[in-house]
């Protein structure tokens, strides 16, 4: 999947090419926040879809009660007219996923590209099940069906008195999730600020509590104090990570896919492990006998920074879904940098999608390790074992795209499987770095001999 943007923010313009690991590099203030959260939001398809070829299904149904529909012709006919209309509605929902008026992005334009051959294969392995319901499920008015490795598509309507805009909204919706599922599953984005909403979520929801309690005994008008709230200017991506702090109780029930990856990074960075209680409290418990148990707050930086990861990872987590990270190197000494690098590809290569943006040039070189190492060479395996590689840290580099954002533009970063990433963007950084310590050594060594 491609997606192109013009004027979203700092980007004058630009595309990705969404990969199993998809990299973003760049200066602060280039634009690496607004693509990661319009990919989130795209990726979890959170925005209404309404086909006008639906109309015609809803009507039919109204008809004959059961419809059968052929993918494969609603791939060919309407595919481009579904694109159209997805990057339409995607374009309306800005404002609300970055919580800014509706002008913000009235210059914005949004183009998907997709390989319509491609999407169909997968969608027609899918086996698809589901029912529109108000209440219990067995009280379903309409189900949505199909099979595994068939294209047809299967739909009855057991009452026929429901409105035809919600059948619509309902039938466009489960077909966008049909056909595009495959690309993403679910996405989960841990934002830059998860350090201070880690420590805080249960303080910010308390104060929209006694904002609430404090007007109704004071004769305010509670719905002006709610308005207020429901306005706060959080982007999506923002509340949706407070709402999932404000689940752990109810979320800890569920087991993700990647519990091991968990231990690992509690076991390899942060040496202890998370628990949560009843209430939704977070504590930390060192693995060195002589440390008691202490709340989150007292804990290390990292330690902070690392629980909605872990969490995730122990109880969200499936094959599919896609983990996105605004810096990932947050608060993290050079040798973790290089730990967490090798965890990434270790979930890429495990069926878990991942994008990332980093200003860390070690995570980039440790990345650059791991694309070598997936090249066949004599001393390949004794310089696996000599720096302590696995056979799942190696990188294959068909599964990366990494992008520079600089002067407005995204550009695709070259990456060579013989080089890496090229990362120029660091590089200079480096390299002015060594050359002006080189200068101002030299200078106060050469003052010194003049001296002697």
């Amino acid at each position: 999947m491609k997606i192109y943007f013009e004027q979203l923010g700092n980007i004058r313009k630009g595309e990705l090419n969404f990969n199993d690991l998809t990299l973003l590099c760049g200066p602060n203030n280039t634009g690496k926040t607004y693509a990661m959260y319009s990919l989130y939001a795209l990726l979890n398809k959170n925005f209404e879809v309404h086909f006008d070829f639906v109309q015609g299904i809803v009507r039919q149904l109204a008809e004959k009660n059961v419809v059968q529909l052929d993918l494969s012709d609603i791939m060919t006919q309407q595919f481009d007219n579904m694109i159209r209309h997805i990057e339409e509605r995607f374009h309306k929902r800005l404002p609300s996923l970055f919580s800014v008026g509706d002008s913000e992005f009235s210059n914005t334009k949004i183009k998907l590209t997709y390989d319509r051959d491609d999407l169909l294969q997968r969608a027609v392995k899918n086996k698809w099940n589901t029912k529109l319901s108000l209440g219990k499920e067995k009280d379903w008015f309409l189900s949505f069906e199909k099979a595994a490795n068939k294209t047809i598509l299967s739909l009855t309507l057991r009452k026929k008195d429901i409105p035809q805009d919600i059948l619509t909204t309902f039938i466009s919706s489960h077909i966008v999730k049909l056909i595009f599922s495959n690309i993403s599953h679910h996405s989960f984005l841990l934002p830059a600020e998860r350090t201070g909403l880690n420590l805080f979520f249960k303080e910010l929801s308390s104060i929209r509590n006694r904002l609430l309690h404090h007007a109704q005994k004071d004769n305010i008008n509670p719905m002006e104090i709610l308005q207020d709230i429901m306005e706060s200017r959080y982007a999506e991506p923002i509340s949706d990570y407070i709402e999932f702090l404000n689940s752990l109780d109810a979320t800890k029930k569920d087991k993700g896919k990647f519990c091991t990856t968990a231990q690992e990074i509690q076991r390899k960075i942060l040496k202890g492990k998370y628990e949560v209680n009843r209430s939704g409290d977070v504590y930390f418990l060192p693995y060195r006998s002589n440390h008691k148990k202490m709340q989150l707050h007292l804990t290390s930086s990292t330690v902070k920074t690392f629980f909605g990861l872990v969490f995730y990872l122990n109880h969200l987590a499936q094959k599919g879904d896609c983990l996105m990270i605004d810096e990932p190197e947050l608060n993290l000494h050079p040798d973790n940098q290089r730990i967490i690098a090798r965890i990434l590809v270790q979930l890429v290569n495990a069926g878990l999608k991942v994008v990332v943006s980093t200003h860390s040039t070690y995570f980039v070189r440790e990345l650059n390790n791991l694309i070598l190492l997936n090249q066949s060479f004599s001393q390949v395996e004794l310089l696996k074992k000599r720096y302590g590689y696995t056979k799942t840290d190696v990188l294959d580099s068909n599964k990366v795209s990494a992008y520079l954002f600089d002067d407005k533009t995204i550009t695709p970063m070259e990456l060579d499987p013989n080089e890496g990433i090229i990362a120029e963007t660091f590089d200079k950084v480096v390299d002015n770095l060594n050359q002006s310590s080189n200068d101002i050594y030299y200078a106060i060594q050469e003052e010194k001999e003049l001296n002697a």
